[in-house]
């Protein structure tokens, strides 16, 4: 197979269920046969149709196949003689849905099994207990035709799978998840081990507000096991086309949510709901979208959502920092790049299994385990911020990043990706209302339950092959704003990004000082009933005394070409001064932009006047003759 490090080339379409359609009408021409579909679509783009009518054209016309998209069956083609063929396009990422049973209904799913599941929990026991069986199934429905063929085009590759007999998974593979049924919620990664090697099978996936099982192949663990015989009467040949082709869903007229690569804290602030907002707001104040802006510089970060948008809309140049080192951890990775994928995998696998089953040690202050020690009820204060169980993994888990840390088994970036996850599991199980401020008094079910680390949210990362060839600089900072713009005034950035604290009450450094302690792993001096860090210090954007001279000093220091600040109704800087300092700082074009929002609120059972809006306001300027 050919290097692929050829050239990018990016188009858009309405939806993923377009770009197939294109793709069979294009192979229903190269056959010369008729495209059946009562739907109106347009081609294939002229250098698309082309290379693979150069690589695999003549394999196709060889099958003189009839098209038979329009009859809603599990092939795609059939020619004279019954025999068939299934195409799947992937845009990006590895996964491919089985026919008939891959994304179905309880209903369907028992219909189509024979099997007699009520619910959720009936299926997840059923699974666990018989896994081998339901993946032979899945298996079977995957390559169901006499063909398959998968066109991976942002990687440039083509898969033919041809079957020649009963698909089948040679015997005695071992198969496991990356949690247990006690941990599983919704998404659960399948793994099967092949000799020395272990690999990702797929994902499945039970929707917790929806009537629907669904299960996902990974192409390449497949394609890989078929080479090394470890599914039988099948074979495959891989194409690679001239170019790596990205089709990105065209969105501009829908403000919708982008996907986002990890689930969210519960966090003040967040803009989560916003970031439509700020895209737009971005763009009509530069005339440009995220790829086209040289680099953007996020520098009151929080956990990255802004930054991430930025880095998905195909932004090569990000820059992203917080104060807090929890923050700092989880916006310092989004993407693939210098990271061992396989590895970490497997030392999250290692780290499970070393947590799945713990003795709680007996309580010794001069231990090592000091969140088991300090926000469990196993210490003298009692405090119920976790189980013990969670307290104590919590510290094992730790002390394993740090080992790995320390013999240079990780770099910078996989120490980073695995206390993330780390910082996500422990969100997951905190018994809390929703700020770390104040724990709850009885432990609410998702305490409960016991941490693991969650393999799954790696698939979704943005991989380094889909940055459009450009290769992605992301540079990570934990600095204070002050100290990080002595050291770079970020000219070499387009756009600068600030979404600094609003309010005059207890900050970031109180609200999260859990995770801020389990990051930094520093064992602190801790105070009162809450256990919250002596040495915490508050932003000086939340002093009504110093806020004014804060934002000054920062605006007169940042010499990047546009600057966009977030702030609210209700910040302790007024809209009329805030434009009045940015003026004075050299800042030309100054506008406010202002969306009605609600505010947060840390109590979802609190019937007071949090429910009511705020204006969120985007102040916009930009710097002269600024050169990048």
């Amino acid at each position: 197979m050919r290097d692929l490090a050829c050239k990018v080339i990016k188009y858009t379409c309405k939806n993923t269920e377009e770009l197939g359609i294109l793709v069979e009408k294009a192979m229903c021409d190269m056959m010369s046969v008729t495209f059946n579909t009562k739907r109106n679509y347009d081609s294939l783009p002229k250098d698309v149709y082309d290379d693979i009518n150069s690589t695999v054209g003549p394999e196709l016309k060889r099958m003189k196949m009839n098209h038979t998209g329009n009859m809603n069956m599990k092939y795609d083609f059939m020619d004279d003689y019954g025999k068939t063929m299934s195409v799947k396009t992937i845009m990006s990422g590895n996964k491919i849905c089985p026919q008939s049973i891959g994304q179905c209904s309880f209903r369907s799913f028992n219909s189509k099994t024979g099997l007699d599941l009520e619910n959720k929990d009936d299926f997840k026991r059923y699974f666990m207990c018989n896994k081998t069986e339901m993946l032979k199934q899945y298996l079977y429905h995957c390559i169901c035709c006499d063909n398959t063929i998968v066109y991976k085009f942002h990687n440039g590759l083509i898969y033919t799978i041809d079957k020649c007999g009963e698909v089948e998974f040679v015997p005695d593979l071992h198969f496991d998840t990356s949690k247990t049924i006690e941990d599983w919620n919704e998404s659960n990664t399948v793994y099967v081990d092949c000799g020395n090697k272990r690999l990702s099978l797929g994902e499945i996936q039970i929707h917790n507000n929806r009537d629907c099982i669904k299960f996902r192949f990974n192409i390449d663990s497949l394609v890989d096991m078929i080479r090394n015989n470890y599914i039988k009467n099948v074979n495959v040949n891989v194409y690679s086309l001239k170019a790596k082709y990205y089709f990105k869903v065209d969105t501009k007229e829908k403000d919708l949510m982008p996907r986002f690569c990890f689930p969210s804290f519960n966090y003040i602030g967040s803009k989560m709901k916003l970031l439509g907002y700020i895209r737009e707001t971005v763009k009509s104040y530069t005339g440009k979208d995220y790829d086209e802006i040289g680099g953007f510089a996020d520098i009151c970060s929080g956990t990255g959502v802004v930054a991430f948008d930025a880095l998905k809309g195909n932004c090569k140049n990000i820059l992203t920092n917080d104060i807090q080192h929890y923050a700092y951890t989880v916006s310092s990775v989004w993407s693939t790049k210098n990271i061992d994928i396989e590895k970490i995998n497997e030392m999250i696998v290692r780290i499970n299994e070393m947590i799945r089953n713990v003795l709680l040690p007996k309580y010794d202050k001069n231990s090592p385990y000091f969140i088991y020690n300090n926000y469990t009820e196993a210490g003298p204060d009692g405090r119920m911020y976790l189980s013990m169980k969670n307290g104590y993994k919590i510290d094992l888990v730790r002390h394993e990043i740090m080992r790995l840390q320390n013999e240079s088994l990780v770099n910078l970036n996989e120490h980073n990706l695995l206390l993330k996850l780390l910082l996500y599991a422990v969100a997951g199980v905190s018994n809390i209302a929703s700020v770390y401020g104040a724990y709850l008094k009885k432990y609410k079910a998702c305490a409960l339950k016991d941490l693991v680390l969650d393999a799954g949210l790696i698939d979704i990362l943005k991989a380094e092959r889909e940055l459009g060839g450009v290769p992605l600089n992301h540079i990570s900072k934990n600095m204070n704003i002050i100290d990080l713009l002595l050291l770079d005034d970020l000219s070499g950035y387009e756009v600068v990004y600030i979404d600094p604290p609003y309010v005059a009450n207890r900050g970031y450094h109180d609200n999260y000082h859990l995770l801020e302690t389990i990051s930094k792993y520093d064992n602190p001096s801790i105070k009162g009933k809450t256990g919250l860090r002596e040495t915490s210090v508050k932003s000086k954007f939340c002093s009504k005394r110093d806020a004014a001279s804060e934002f000054k000093s920062v605006l007169e220091k940042i010499k990047s070409k546009y600057i966009f600040i977030s702030y609210s109704s209700e910040s302790v800087v007024s809209k009329d001064d805030m434009i009045s300092m940015m003026v004075d700082a050299g800042w030309k074009d100054v506008i406010c932009c202002e969306k009605e929002y609600q505010r947060f609120k840390s109590n979802k059972n609190s019937e007071d006047l949090q429910q009511k809006n705020i204006i969120e306001y985007i102040f916009c300027g930009k710097r002269p003759l600024v050169k990048l």
